[in-house]
């Protein structure tokens, strides 16, 4: 009986970090792109401070506006893997 409880309870948690994951790349790629780049084209002549070379690419292949890279990824499904494992924490000592 504890087995099969610790297996769901092993199964929760990461469901809530894979939907805290998906959750975090659907809200970065939909909404905080927008906002955090209102006009692609400013960067045409303008350079791109450090935040913004760090969390995105400027290449030629997008004329020069802003891309989500790597970094940006990686950074966004970890943090949506620590908000989901620290809402399961919370929701289970409830």
């Amino acid at each position: 009986m504890m087995e099969i409880l610790g297996m769901k309870k092993f199964v929760l948690k990461y469901s809530f970090m894979f939907i805290g994951g998906v959750i975090m790349f659907i809200l970065n790629y939909s909404w905080l792109n927008n906002v955090l780049i209102p006009d692609p084209c400013y960067y045409h002549f303008h350079n791109p401070n450090v935040v913004m070379e760090l969390f995105y690419d400027f290449g030629s292949s997008s004329n020069n506006h802003p891309e989500p890279n790597l970094i940006n990824l990686l950074f966004t499904i970890s943090f949506g893997l620590i908000i989901g494992y620290y809402t399961f924490k919370f929701l289970n000592v409830r």
